[in-house]
């Protein structure tokens, strides 16, 4: 029996509510506050952990006034419209455990339209005459407008240039062009066997500045942007099971000052009969520098299955470019990956940081060797293409477990290539993998760093300092729940990190004496748990306890606190009822 349930790119949470709300990020970041339905202006929705599974008394401030019009509320994501009192500024969330952090938002003007199923591309795009196809929308906008896609809405066929949607035109940084599902809709560009789903044709004219929101991108390459700067890529879906060759499901080429976040990417080349070497689920190649990717879950092979699909999850290699730069990857959970999990081949840190932190990377490097070479297999890889770099890069506060099971000579949890700097990471190996891919002769010259858990692979490498060796103690890691328990010696063993203020999910760092080690801060609810759907007692129903329950039924783990129907075995009903428990109803037990 196989039982998939998909919560998104949102890790699974362990904490209750007396935690304040967090927002990670919005997705459109300006926006007019008139126009629109209803003339309420733009919808906007924010990404983050705590909000609430319903609103209640909750709500959201934009800048000087309160947002109007909540079409979509969740614990992890909020819609609404500005409304005629938002104002330039911070947008918070506010409940009753507290006012979030903020993030900003500008209010300008701009039009906004619709494109609807029961449309017609000769309407006026007004909501209630709103055209009928994305091609008429996207040749229709300009700088600084807004297209909302109603539920249904499709564009599976070729637009142009070998690609379901060809981008041809552009924004600017402060009015960009916005094609935005509408709030609850499901909305596709591509089909498994389109060559793309978007692209951008390396053709003159520019196609820079744009938004991209809840959509599900499909193709041998669901999005290829060539030449393109300042593109928004959040809270996308994105699946390429029939991808190979030397591309990606996500793919970049000459990119700049792009910001992936949230974005769930999976099953990626699994239907293509064999491991590609050279596709991958995420690729930022030839001089694709100024890289933003976070809150992304990655996960190429979420079967599990080692006879097909793409090759590394996160993969920067700048073919026949210069070495890359500026790149920051956090608070993406990556795991299910033949090759590499997150793949920094062609960097050079003197030029622009490269880092990668809050991530949890786990069950990758798995092998087989691809059927056109072998790979590399391992969670975190650093090298440069030409360049010696002087500055390190930056690896802090990730989880890393079962990394480089293949076990050749070129698996391990770490492969550097370059200067490293590593605090505050757990590395725990499961099986005879290294902590360090042993072909990458890593020594004290590149390596330093301090406060790092090992465990698993014996001694820990001398060139790091103040190690712990330890068991970690996660929660329960064959549940996939690496949250830290109460007695874990990664609690208040890590160093100061000036820069990095909250973990994985937004937990304030540090809770307690000091900095935890690993992707989370460990928090202790005072909320008492008295649901009987909150299987791991933490005070809150949350996609933990899905998890938990899809874990006893499958038998990863032995049936027992799942059992909501009191007789003897979990099944997909005990599931169900976690879920209507996670999604506000009461949670039922007995038969």
């Amino acid at each position: 029996m196989l039982l998939v349930i998909s919560f998104g790119s949102f890790c699974l949470s362990a904490y209750g509510a007396s935690a304040p709300p967090a927002i990670f990020y919005s997705d459109l970041q300006s926006g007019p506050n008139t126009g629109g339905e209803n003339n309420n202006g733009a919808y906007v929705t924010i990404y983050g952990k705590r909000f609430g599974t319903s609103q209640g008394a909750s709500y959201v401030t934009v800048g000087s006034g309160k947002a109007v019009n909540y079409k979509l509320w969740t614990d992890t994501k909020v819609t609404f419209q500005l409304g005629g009192s938002a104002t330039s500024g911070n947008v918070t969330i506010t409940n009753s455990s507290g006012t979030s952090n903020g993030v900003p938002f500008t209010v300008r003007a701009g039009a906004i339209y619709f494109v609807s199923t029961s449309g017609n591309d000769s309407n006026s795009g007004a909501f209630a005459s709103p055209w009928r196809s994305i091609p008429k929308a996207k040749d229709s906008l300009s700088a600084g407008t807004i297209a909302y896609l109603m539920n249904g809405v499709a564009q599976t066929a070729v637009d142009n240039y070998n690609a379901d949607l060809s981008i041809q035109s552009a924004g600017t940084a402060s009015t960009p062009i916005a094609l935005v599902a509408y709030p609850g809709a499901t909305v596709t560009i591509g089909n498994n066997s389109a060559n793309y789903g978007i692209r951008t044709p390396a053709i003159s004219g520019g196609k820079d500045y744009w938004v991209l929101a809840g959509i599900n991108f499909r193709g041998l390459a669901a999005m290829d942007l060539v030449g393109v700067t300042g593109w928004r890529v959040v809270g996308n879906d994105f699946s390429c099971p029939n991808g190979s060759g030397q591309s990606a499901c996500v793919h970049t080429d000459t990119t700049t000052n792009l910001k992936f976040y949230g974005n769930y990417v999976h099953n990626v080349g699994d239907a293509a009969g064999s491991i590609d070497k050279y596709y991958h689920a995420v690729y930022f190649t030839t001089n694709s520098n100024s890289i933003d990717a976070g809150w992304n879950t990655v996960v190429p092979n979420p079967t599990h299955s080692t006879k097909s699909g793409g090759c590394r999850a996160i993969q920067f290699y700048s073919t026949g470019g210069s070495d890359q730069y500026d790149l920051h990857v956090h608070d993406n959970v990556v795991h299910d990956a033949v090759c590499d999990g997150i793949n920094f081949s062609t960097v050079n840190p003197d030029n622009g940081t490269v880092e990668a932190y809050n991530n949890l990377v786990y069950h990758v490097g798995t092998g087989p060797d691809p059927y056109n070479g072998s790979s590399n297999y391992a969670c975190i890889v650093l090298n440069s293409s030409s360049s010696s770099p002087r500055n390190p890069a930056d690896v802090y506060n990730n989880t890393l477990y079962d990394c480089g099971s293949r076990g050749t000579s070129d698996a391990g949890a770490l492969a550097l290539g370059i200067p490293s700097r590593l605090r505050n990471n757990v590395v725990r190996v499961t099986g005879t993998e290294a902590y360090l891919a042993p072909s990458w002769n890593a020594s004290c010259t590149t390596i330093t760093g301090t406060n790092n858990l090992w465990y698993g692979g014996g001694t820990a490498p001398s060139c790091t300092t103040s190690n712990v060796i330890a068991d970690p103690l996660f929660a329960n890691a064959g549940g996939d729940d690496f949250h830290l328990q109460a007695t874990s010696p990664a609690k208040d063993h890590g160093t100061t990190v000036t820069t990095l203020k909250t973990d994985l999910e937004g937990i304030r760092r540090p809770q307690g004496a000091a900095y935890d080690i690993g992707a989370y801060e460990y928090f202790q609810s005072s909320t008492t748990a008295t649901n009987p759907c909150d299987l791991n007692a933490d005070g809150v129903v949350t996609t933990a306890d899905v998890q938990i329950a899809i874990s006893q039924v499958l038998r990863v783990s032995a049936c027992g606190t799942a059992d909501l129907q009191r007789n003897g075995t979990c099944t997909v009903v005990d599931v169900q009822r976690v879920v209507n428990s996670y999604l506000g109803q009461t949670c039922r037990t007995g038969p």
